[in-house]
């Protein structure tokens, strides 16, 4: 079992019509923005583990490489959601919003 939630800066439209699309790869209605990258550098930093569960990956980024500036989605098994407080503090220091979608609600 696993816990999906989606992170950005400023996105146009709603919160889950915005994670549905960036499940999907459209990052069209989200602006890029150097908290974002941040954000991804220091959940890489703080656990190794997260990079596979981590999107864009490695080998994304290399195709679309300022995706890294536009959203980061994290899909956290049961063992990893002891980080989610440590994430949301992050994201939150990083002036990021997102959604979870399993709660089914904006973070």
């Amino acid at each position: 079992m696993s816990s999906d939630f989606g992170f950005w800066k400023r996105g146009t439209g709603d919160p889950a019509e915005i994670f549905d699309r960036l499940a999907e790869g459209d990052t069209s209605d989200l602006a890029s923005d150097p908290g974002v990258k941040r954000f991804r550098d220091g959940l890489l930093v703080r656990w190794a583990d997260i990079e596979d569960v981590l999107e864009p990956s490695t080998f994304d980024l290399e195709d679309s490489p300022d995706d890294a500036l536009t959203y980061v989605l994290l899909t956290l098994s049961v063992r990893q959601l002891d980080y989610l407080p440590e994430i949301l503090s992050m994201a939150k220091d990083n002036g990021l919003v997102g959604f979870s979608g399993v709660a089914g609600e904006p973070i």
